[in-house]
Formats: C-alpha cells, structure tokens, sequence
C-alpha cells in the first residue's frame, strides 16, 4: 500500500485539497457505503457534476489503492452485472479530518480577501460596484422550509424532505424559490438539503421546526444559525426572527426548547 497518509500537513495536504473531488467521494462514504453510480449522481451536492465518470471512477481507484476507501463487490442480484460497493476505511477518515481542518482555514481565507477586495475596490469601477451589491444582497439571505412558493404560504413541518425553500431578504422581503433536491431522496434527505442550503452564498440564517442530528452538523460546520419556528407563514416567521422572538436551535433532533417567543434573542 503506497503514499500512505501519516499525518495533516505538508506538500502532500495540499496537493489533495487542490481538487475537491477525493474531500467529496470521502465525506459522501461517511455518511454511508455506496456504489461508484450513487456517488458519482451525488457530486451535484458539491458543484462537481461537471465530472465525467472516468474521472470519478479514477478517483476512487486512486483513493484505494492508497488505503483511504475499500470496495466490495455487492452480492444482492440483479438484471445487470455486479456493482462495487465503496465504504471508508481508518485513514479515509484520518485524510477527510485533514481537509476538513484545511477547507474551514481555506473559508476564513477567502472571507478575508473579499473583504478586503470590497474595501479597496473603487466606486468607478463597475465590476467591483457590481460585486459589492451583490455581496451586500447575499448577506441578507434566511433559509424556510416551506409547503408552497411564496411569503404567505405556511411553513414545513419537516426540513430535509419540505419539498421547497424560500431564501428570503428580511429587509425588503424579496425572495428567491429554491427546490428542494433531496425531497424524494431514499435516504440522507437531512444531510443533502442541508448541503443545498450551505452552498448558497449569503445565508445568514436558517429558521427550521427541527433538524436531524447530520443536517444540524452540517448546518454548524457552515457557521450557520439555527433558529426553531413552530407553523405560521413565511412572512409570519422573517418577522419573529426580525423581532428576536425565535429560539435558538442549539442541538439537533427533538432535544431543544420548543417555543417561538420570548427566549434568547438573536443578536
């Protein structure tokens, strides 16, 4: 077994975190073994469907032969040949901790050089006009779940499979409809919606009835605040969060205090 991992850091680290494609294949298998095809359907979630299978699948030969993943051929019949079935193995798990540590030290990065883009770019610059506002419209961004496609359409009563979220301004109540991709998911809906929502860019908070133990990871690791709703509409509850009247959601599942006013203000 060649190259294998003996530790975060180094030429090695960042040669490995110069395509996010392994990070991707790597923290899919955490969540749960899968063949090459189920992967390969998922890298959408990651902005990398723009890969051909070929490189995929050389990814993920390429990440065995190294020991990170191990793969098995699936026994259950089928009408087509036998499929691999890919899980992570200890060093997996030791090479995704790294780049992990290395994608949040990466944000923090890229942060600081918007920022200060913004600030030295100058007002007779149309391009750098053109970003500021959009960067001051992506830092007004509160993620619902909800049952329709508007303000006043009610909330969801559940996150990973409401089939669509409104990404909504609080300040001026423009809105955006984003379709929810994991709403008939056979499995990992949590996670995956939650995954969609990260990725837009602005989100300041996300106003939720409840959330798994994987989507609250996910929504966390993002530096995302939740915040618990109980039924109303959309516009009903952009106004609770504007007012300070929502409770924070600071732990996953059924285990937190139910209640939409009256609690800890967002700051």
């Amino acid at each position: 077994m060649r190259n294998r991992w003996r530790g975060c850091g180094g030429r090695g680290c960042n040669r490995r975190m110069g395509q996010f494609l392994e990070p991707a294949l790597l923290l899919l298998l955490k969540q749960s073994p899968a063949h090459g095809y189920t992967l390969l359907n998922r890298l959408a979630e990651f902005g990398l469907d723009f890969l051909t299978p070929t490189v995929v699948y050389r990814a993920l030969r390429g990440m065995e032969s190294q020991g990170w993943v191990q793969s098995t051929w699936d026994e259950e019949k089928t009408q087509g040949p036998p499929r691999r079935v890919y899980e992570l193995t200890a060093d997996g798990r030791g090479i995704l901790h790294c780049c992990t540590a290395q994608l949040r030290h990466t944000r923090q990065v890229l942060t600081y050089f918007l920022a200060l883009h913004g600030e030295l770019a100058s007002d007779n610059d149309p391009a750098a006009v053109q970003f500021r506002a959009l960067s001051e419209e992506a830092d007004m961004r509160i993620v619902v779940p909800v049952n329709g496609a508007d303000l006043d359409a009610p909330t969801s009563g559940v996150f990973g499979r409401c089939s669509t979220f409104l990404l909504v301004d609080p300040e001026t109540l423009d809105f955006e409809v984003l379709p929810n991709p994991a709403a008939a998911a056979s499995g990992g809906a949590g996670v995956q919606a939650a995954q969609t929502v990260v990725q837009h860019e602005g989100v300041q908070a996300v106003l939720a009835p409840r959330l798994g133990t994987n989507a609250f990871r996910v929504i966390q690791a993002a530096g995302i605040p939740a915040y618990q709703i109980q039924g109303g509409t959309v516009r009903e509850v952009v106004v609770a969060f504007q007012e300070g009247q929502l409770e924070s959601l600071a732990v996953p599942g059924t285990d937190h205090v139910v209640g939409m006013g009256g609690g800890r203000r967002h700051g």
